[in-house]
């Protein structure tokens, strides 16, 4: 319960002792060194050699799966799962939703059941906080690709890094590199950089150059680009159906500046795209052609080809556990991550080595690229700080928060800025109020006490108190509009509703917030008619305070749109404000 309240507290004490000082943008920063693949290869040869020898053939074949880990308070699929681990010493694991400390107490106990140091991977998109409770979140990449400082994301990779190694985990399953040029894609969305392929490329490459500047492989994902699709691989099997000048105008120009500037891994994608594989119904991720000829040959990398999970529906439609993994791995994948079935997937590749589908010498190169890996990430680099205290608090360093306040505020994007209506340092001449849907509690506060006006709260759940609080601001001569709950008034019963609302923007120097996914605006296009509008893509105590602080003009603003929203604006659009 402390370290709860700690880990809930923390960010709150942070920015109250910040007051009113300004974040200033760092200075440039690059990688110090990049390490590429063929340099792991080369350092780590009399290990790999001798560690190879010593693997029977099965442990050979095990290293190339990873195991998921979940139900780690289940004391029977624990157990099956350390069995697991102990009898066939496969290649890695792959953490999923549980507390730090558990976590700890996890990955000690499975590297203890392993005669080779098991590599440990999460997929932490936004920073430990995807899967660990208590965790502070990085922003979401729709966020980062508002950005116009790429520094600030090498040096959340970076922070990402030590909080990761602190943790004893090596591989970060991340940073998305898709091109999400579709606004319906139920399953990537808020995940990518945004819809501009030079943006996107920019951030990938400054995310992975931090996490492998700390000791963390990336890995570029979902090759070679789930971007542009309108069903969910978790759920079925996509089809993307782009030309092959629209991949290589569009999808696979951040997968080609990732390789090109060294990233250790590549995760293959669960989705279908005719114009690399011309048999229908099979998956990228169990293509030759996409694998070893794109990939491979064409993009000349060297790294890790990781597969997406395959207790997923995109790869289930490959046959069943076991074959799966044998046909993932003779598509010319390294490794199968979220292997259901290990001791089959065993078997399954013993059979396609006996008939000819997969052979030793494919196996060993497989082998012998993830042990380069694991002797790089477990033996070769140093294992970083030490926690002497609680976990969490070790993870939520002030640093840790000093930068997500400068990543959301250099996110914040203006897209309509009338008569220099920002920012409000002068107050409000006139009977002005805010009104704010949903939850922005620190904001609410800060606008009642710094600008002295009423703040009316509308609900989301009661019509009958949202209408009564509507029909009370006849009086105010303008208004500052907070949307907290973006997604709000999609329901037929809320729609009229959520016109009152937009209507209000129409008054007087009214400003507008949106506080929420950018594609979302698209439905509140009655907020357009707003003196000013911002956006600040995310809903948390790090955008209240950047919202608050631009209002104030204590800070700058100069994000851009990184997707299209609508017919309303396009990618690229903001107003630089100045401090």
């Amino acid at each position: 319960m402390v370290s709860l309240l700690f880990g809930r507290l923390l960010p709150l004490i942070f920015l109250m002792l910040l007051g009113c000082s300004q974040i200033t943008a760092p200075a440039q920063e690059e990688a110090s060194r990049i390490i590429f693949p063929d340099m792991i290869y080369d350092e780590s040869r009399a290990w790999v050699d001798s560690v190879y020898e010593s693997l029977s053939e099965r442990q050979k074949i095990a290293q190339l799966f990873w195991l998921a880990v979940e139900n780690v308070d289940n004391q029977v699929a624990y157990g099956r799962l350390k069995s697991l681990v102990k009898e066939h010493q496969p290649g890695g694991i792959l953490l999923f939703r549980m507390r730090p400390e558990r976590a700890q107490q996890v990955i000690t106990d499975l590297q203890s059941e392993s005669e080779l140091r098991l590599l440990v991977s999460i997929d932490g998109e936004w920073g430990l906080a995807m899967r660990f409770a208590d965790v502070t979140p990085f922003p979401y990449a729709m966020t980062l690709g508002a950005i116009q400082d790429d520094s600030l994301i090498f040096r959340m990779g970076l922070e990402m890094a030590r909080q990761f190694r602190l943790m004893g985990i090596h591989v970060n399953m991340a940073p998305v590199a898709d091109v999400n040029s579709n606004p319906n894609n139920p399953v990537i969305g808020h995940r990518s950089f945004g819809e501009i392929p030079d943006n996107v490329s920019r951030k990938a490459v400054a995310y992975m150059q931090g996490l492998q500047e700390g000791g963390v492989m990336a890995v570029g994902k979902h090759f070679p680009g789930h971007g542009d699709t309108d069903t969910d691989s978790h759920k079925t099997l996509p089809i993307v159906n782009h030309t092959l000048d629209r991949l290589n105008e569009m999808d696979l120009p951040p997968f080609r500046a990732l390789t090109d500037a060294g990233i250790w891994a590549v995760m293959t994608a669960h989705i279908e795209v005719p114009a690399l594989e011309a048999t229908k119904g099979v998956p990228s991720s169990f293509s030759k052609g996409v694998i070893e000829d794109l990939l491979r040959k064409q993009m000349g990398f060297n790294g890790l080809v990781i597969t997406d999970a395959v207790n997923m529906q995109g790869a289930k439609v490959m046959g069943r556990p076991g074959v799966v993994d044998a046909l993932a791995l003779a598509a010319g994948n390294d490794i199968v991550e979220f292997t259901e079935n290990l001791p089959a997937a065993i078997e399954e590749v013993l059979k396609f080595i006996e008939s000819g589908q997969l052979s030793w010498a494919q196996i060993e190169d497989k082998c012998r690229r993830s042990l380069a890996f694991k002797y790089w990430l477990t033996e070769r680099l140093p294992s970083g700080e030490h926690c002497t205290e609680d976990i969490v608090k070790c993870l939520n360093s002030v640093e840790t928060y000093e930068l997500n306040q400068k990543l959301h505020n250099a996110a914040l994007t203006v897209l309509r800025n009338e008569n220099e209506a920002l920012p409000l340092s002068g107050g409000f001449s006139g009977n002005y109020a805010c009104v704010v849907l949903g939850s922005a509690p620190s904001l609410s506060a800060d606008i009642r006490i710094q600008f002295k006006l009423p703040v009316y709260e509308l609900s989301t759940s009661d019509g009958a108190a949202f209408d009564r609080v509507i029909s009370s601001l006849d009086r105010y001569d303008g208004f500052v509009i907070v949307v907290a709950d973006t997604r709000w008034g999609r329901l037929a019963a809320n729609q009229a509703r959520k016109m009152r609302l937009m209507r209000l923007a129409e008054k007087g120097r009214s400003v507008s917030v949106f506080m929420g996914n950018a594609y979302h605006l698209a439905s509140w296009s009655g907020l357009t008619k707003s003196t000013a509008l911002i956006v600040s893509y995310q809903n948390n105590v790090f955008a209240e305070r950047a919202v608050m602080q631009l209002l104030q003009g204590k800070i700058t603003a100069n994000g851009q749109l990184p997707v299209s929203v609508g017919e309303l604006f396009n990618a690229g659009d903001g107003i630089n404000i100045p401090k």
